[in-house]
């Protein structure tokens, strides 16, 4: 059982605990869960944050000053928890969107607790959803195959193609997570060919198989971890870029828009980004392939960067 599932019943568990022993000293309550005083107290901060809305009396609220003075623990407004939900037409119809949408990318034991909740909340709702929930095919071999690896701790062996599938490269993965996003069942993880945090969309791996290798690179080791597929707003940075043939791959390994296809296999692409400074990086290890149209100023520091790390080497004489 996985430490998040862990936590998350103890936690359950805690608050009728807490309820009916008022003023218990922290340390009694460590004890009795079996854990340090340190993670009772990061447990109670995380459940101050829990209940059925944003205001003071929907919030279960932790007496801090007894707490951090005292070393003793009084819980209240939790009496929501005894209380049976109450669901909205409009709520319920996003929860039964929502289950719908995870029963696509479930498999094995996870599908009758999903089919249940789908049966129980249909049937209090009165009415079907209006909307059916469609992601796009994926192999179910290859499906099983990714969830059986990730939830074994077992490296993938995956055959990848770009979106044109007319290129495909063969990577070892560690999986990190599987998670729906846009649309689209994804799994992230760390690549050993990239040797870096990846994401692969399972719809465009061909082949998968599991390895018995355990996963060498877990996500507190990675570089960085991926939680989510990157989703540019109005306000994103982001740069138009011509991209010579050899660079394409850059198209599909960020999700960059096409704006132009050219019969020479180049093109022009507006490509989103954290910041400025990234793109910059990124245009700048690839300099011989990739150049700045705009904006003027990422365009203009491209060059200044360039131009700088030349005048680094005037004057050097190599033996």
């Amino acid at each position: 059982m996985s430490t998040s599932v862990q936590r998350v019943q103890r936690m359950l568990a805690m608050v009728p605990y807490l309820q009916s022993n008022a003023g218990i000293p922290v340390t009694e309550v460590a004890d009795a869960f079996g854990v340090s005083v340190a993670q009772v107290t990061k447990d109670l901060s995380l459940l101050m944050m829990t209940g059925v809305g944003e205001y003071h009396g929907d919030l279960i609220d932790i007496d801090v000053g007894a707490l951090e003075e005292d070393g003793v623990v009084f819980l209240r407004d939790a009496d929501f928890m005894t209380r049976p939900l109450a669901f909205s037409a409009r709520e319920a119809s996003a929860l039964i969107v929502a289950l719908r949408t995870l029963r696509d990318t479930a498999t094995g034991d996870q599908l009758p607790a999903v089919d249940g909740a789908l049966a129980k909340l249909e049937g209090e709702v009165g009415a079907l959803a209006p909307v059916d929930v469609r992601l796009p095919p994926v192999d179910s071999r290859i499906k099983d195959t990714v969830l059986s690896a990730h939830a074994h701790g077992h490296r993938l062996h995956i055959v990848y193609a770009t979106e044109s599938r007319d290129r495909t490269t063969s990577r070892d993965v560690d999986p990190h997570k599987v998670f729906t996003a846009r649309g689209q069942l994804y799994v992230s993880g760390w690549c050993h060919l990239a040797e870096d945090t990846r994401t692969f969309r399972l719809d465009r791996i061909t082949e998968a198989t599991e390895l018995d290798t355990p996963v060498a690179i877990r996500p507190s080791e990675a570089s960085a971890t991926v939680e989510a597929v990157f989703v540019p707003g109005p306000e994103t940075p982001h740069a138009v870029l011509e991209l010579s043939p050899e660079a394409r791959w850059l198209i599909d390994e960020y999700g960059a828009e096409v704006i132009e296809e050219r019969p020479d296999g180049s093109a022009r692409i507006r490509l989103y980004g954290t910041d400025l400074a990234w793109l910059r990086r990124l245009v700048l290890r690839h300099a011989t392939t990739v150049r700045v149209i705009e904006p003027t100023s990422l365009r203009e520091d491209v060059s200044a960067q360039a131009r700088a790390a030349l005048d680094a080497y005037t004057g050097i004489v190599i033996d």
